[in-house]
């Protein structure tokens, strides 16, 4: 997920019974249906049940202090996450991690012998050329 699908992300999109997220992805408006894992499902309750202010907004992720507002713009900073559960130890210089897992994420899947069409769709890239850039691969080396 890019992070403007993170920051609109809403409750109702979670579908626990089946253990999915589904969004229609910000950037390239393909809708995109993702496995809800147990150690993420985990790591949302206890946000839900610990961390996130009661409110009537339908976003899942919300501003750490008050106002309690929805993010706005494509930012979200590590560090207006993890201050309400107290995990706030990013400097400055390193709020935003979302290029960086995304890079990870490709390298790894990569590694382990994915396509690189199937990490394109994780991706959501429509060019196998955005997702060699993630991935820091060429064609042989991913046998595309």
């Amino acid at each position: 997920m890019r992070v403007g699908d993170i920051r609109t992300l809403k409750l109702d999109q979670l579908h626990w019974e089946d253990s999915t997220i589904e969004v229609t992805q910000s950037k390239t408006g393909t809708p995109l249906r993702l496995p809800l894992t147990s150690e993420v499902g985990e790591a949302l309750i206890d946000y839900l049940k610990s961390a996130r202010p009661q409110t009537a907004h339908r976003e899942v992720f919300l501003k750490a202090n008050p106002p309690f507002d929805p993010f706005k713009g494509n930012n979200l900073h590590t560090s207006s996450l993890l201050a309400p559960a107290g995990r706030n130890t990013i400097s400055d210089r390193t709020k935003t991690r979302h290029p960086s897992l995304r890079h990870t994420l490709a390298t790894r899947l990569l590694e382990k012998g994915t396509p690189l069409t199937t990490i394109a769709e994780i991706l959501g890239h429509t060019s196998l050329e955005s997702t060699r850039i993630y991935a820091k691969a060429n064609v042989e080396a991913c046998g595309a």
